[in-house]
């Protein structure tokens, strides 16, 4: 007999989602290898309750895609709701549509811990699936980049911290300097231009026009990163980049823009801007790309790259393309 699923009524249970929650990081990440996705292939067809929590968990990401979190404020407002009050916003209708179950706080806190929500509860500002410019300390310009979110202190000291993504910042001749902080280090400026990208292990920082000084921590000496160089910063070292290669600032325009770069590091950085894993064949990755690409279509600057390089563009899934030699 033939099993067949009622996706409008099906309940999912909890450890059944989690699965399905962890294994769409993981492809979204880019970092699943081919094995994983075999195994991941067999799992979801493995139950049709498997198959019912990826489909929800895709709607469900693009309910969320569609909200922009400007402020803490609401966040925090609807965490302290009872489950009563929860039930009459539009969030939770989302969260119940989508998964066809209410998910324990433990539920919810796993997802916020695993997609970096987190950031988002405490930010002032913040963006998910497009960039946003802002005007800070009055009359000094923000950008942030995709999945970006920042602390601000105005009162204080002009301070901005990057928790997450990455920045670009053009500061006004203002009194006070701004203090930039991230996970690995202090800078401060007066009437500079500086994008500014975290990392897990290390800040990249390019510093398009004026002079920022950096510091591993508050407080100690600190070295000058000069305009037109771009650097790798770590707490306990620094790297000079090679400035020629690749313009991290370019986003603002929506380009990726390269010059003579490998193929494996440029596909590395298009990744940040499409959901899943593209990769190249090994014999590949030292091929060196150069062009200016609009970012509102990342499918077209695949085929594209492919074609310039004779070789074809393969796709496993919506979410798994490839660069291969013809």
């Amino acid at each position: 007999m033939n099993f067949r699923l009622n996706h409008n009524q099906a309940h999912i249970p909890e450890h059944i989602v989690q699965q399905a929650i962890r294994w769409q990081i993981k492809i979204e990440s880019g970092s699943i290898s081919e094995a994983e996705q075999a195994y991941f292939v067999k799992w979801r067809s493995a139950d049709p309750l498997h198959e019912l929590a990826c489909a929800r968990l895709l709607h469900l990401d693009k309910a969320f895609s569609d909200v922009a979190v400007k402020s803490a404020g609401y966040a925090r407002e609807t965490l302290q709701k009872t489950d009563h009050e929860i039930d009459n916003l539009q969030r939770r209708r989302l969260l119940k549509s989508a998964l066809g179950t209410t998910l324990s706080v433990a539920g919810v806190a796993f997802l916020a811990e695993q997609q970096g929500v987190r950031h988002y509860l405490s930010a002032d500002l913040s963006t998910r699936n497009s960039r946003e410019e802002f005007t800070v300390f009055k009359n000094s310009q923000l950008w942030l980049n995709r999945h970006s979110t920042v602390e601000i202190d105005e009162h204080k000291s002009n301070s901005i911290t990057l928790t997450q993504g990455e920045l670009f910042l053009k500061t006004a001749a203002i009194d006070a300097p701004v203090q930039l902080h991230t996970a690995h280090g202090v800078f401060a400026t007066q009437n500079a231009e500086v994008f500014v990208r975290h990392e897990a292990s290390h800040a990249i920082v390019q510093v398009n026009k004026g002079l920022l000084h950096y510091s591993a921590e508050a407080g100690e000496k600190s070295l000058s990163l000069q305009a037109g160089s771009t650097y790798q910063l770590f707490s306990n070292k620094q790297f000079t980049l090679n400035s020629g290669v690749f313009d991290y600032s370019s986003w603002r325009q929506n380009l990726l823009t390269a010059r003579a770069m490998p193929l494996a590091d440029f596909l590395h950085e298009l990744a940040r801007y499409r959901s899943g894993h593209i990769r190249c064949h090994p014999s590949l990755n030292d091929t060196l790309i150069s062009g200016v690409f609009q970012l509102s279509d990342t499918d077209l600057i695949l085929s594209t790259v492919a074609q310039s390089l004779g070789a074809k563009l393969n796709y496993l899934t919506r979410f798994w393309a490839e660069i291969l030699p013809k």
